[in-house]
């Protein structure tokens, strides 16, 4: 009877002891590494050589290639024509009459048939001296009389044109070009004096940036130029950089010229501008080789086998690609995806990490 108790008690426990004789030597084995290497996920690029470009950004204002300023060239009164839209090459801009206006140009018109007829007159006169002079019947000192006599004549006539073509121009001026007047100094209709500042007049088709440069003008490019203002791009040439710094706003003065069919931008508006410049080969790793620790940057870099830290100067970033200025070679072969991870490991100084 007892015997039978004990056995099944025994049966009871065996379980439990079972399981405590297994604990223990896992208990026995606690502090010790497994000694399996820990594996990292891991990607690699090697570096290799991009371009890369300086972008400048500023800001500027938006002026005319071409513009004139139109003074009065006598006392008058104004009346300007086609003072809105488009003013095309040869329609008038504006006019000048009055009193004063009238006076001279009578006088003008006098002068030059006076001389006109003047010419008529020493032309016929020197045609008929010719003929003696071929037939011996002249002197020649005489013939020479004649000669200047008609030069004279000559001088005179286009003299008297010149004088009234110029004054009909400056009291009928026309368009030069394509383009619009703007800052109209002088109502409509009222009285300017000579010298006095009317307006300016503006290419409507051909624009220009100026602005201030404050980089190294030997960097610009002296071609083409792609210009990013606003959300619209454009092409653009380099066409003036001042030589020295101006004063006013401490860089050098820079003027670009745009191309604008579309009419996108306005004389006068002031403008935020970008530009790429300065174009050159650099070695490049993708951005995920970048780490960064504080002030310092970092690849991961193979070598011989072995992931090392390699310290970098990191410059432009184009395309997904960071230039390194300074430490990497081109064709080093440095870990994208698992480079942080690698970085900040347990590590003494290399780690074997299959790829």
């Amino acid at each position: 009877m007892t015997r039978s108790f004990i056995q099944k008690n025994n049966c009871r426990w065996l379980p439990a002891l079972l399981l405590i004789m297994a604990f223990l030597p896992a208990c026995r084995n606690t502090g010790k590494l497994s000694g399996k290497a820990a594996h990292v996920k891991t990607q690699t690029a090697t570096a290799t050589l991009h371009t890369f470009y300086d972008e400048i950004k500023g800001f500027g204002t938006i002026r005319a290639v071409k513009t004139l300023d139109l003074e009065a060239k006598f006392d008058g009164i104004v009346h300007f024509s086609n003072t809105t839209g488009l003013i095309k090459k040869g329609a008038v801009i504006y006019t000048m009459d009055g009193p004063e206006i009238d006076l001279t140009k009578e006088n003008l018109m006098k002068t030059l048939a006076i001389a006109q007829t003047q010419y008529q007159y020493y032309k016929q006169y020197y045609e008929a001296k010719k003929k003696l002079a071929e037939q011996a019947f002249l002197s020649r000192i005489e013939f020479e009389k004649v000669t200047s006599d008609l030069r004279n004549a000559q001088n005179n006539l286009n003299n008297a044109q010149y004088e009234l073509s110029y004054f009909l121009t400056m009291t009928r001026y026309k368009a030069p070009f394509d383009g619009y007047l703007d800052n109209l100094q002088v109502p409509q209709g009222e009285d300017a004096v000579a010298g006095q500042l009317l307006g300016t007049f503006q290419d409507d088709d051909h624009v220009k940036l100026v602005a201030p440069f404050y980089g190294n003008p030997a960097l610009l490019p002296r071609k083409h130029i792609t210009l990013q203002i606003g959300k619209n791009t454009f092409k653009g040439k380099v066409i003036y950089i001042e030589k020295a710094v101006n004063p006013a706003t401490g860089g050098h003065t820079l003027w670009i010229t745009i191309q604008d069919p579309d009419h996108l931008l306005k004389c006068g508006n002031y403008v935020s501008f970008s530009f790429l410049t300065n174009k050159h080969q650099a070695v490049a790793v993708p951005e995920a080789a970048i780490i960064q620790q504080e002030n310092n940057f970092y690849v991961m870099g193979l070598i011989n086998n072995h992931y090392q830290r390699i310290s970098v100067i990191p410059g432009q970033t184009r395309k997904g690609w960071v230039e390194i200025k300074n430490g990497l070679k081109n064709g080093t072969v440095v870990l994208t995806k698992g480079a942080f991870e690698v970085f900040y490991g347990n590590l003494t100084k290399t780690m074997n990490v299959a790829d």
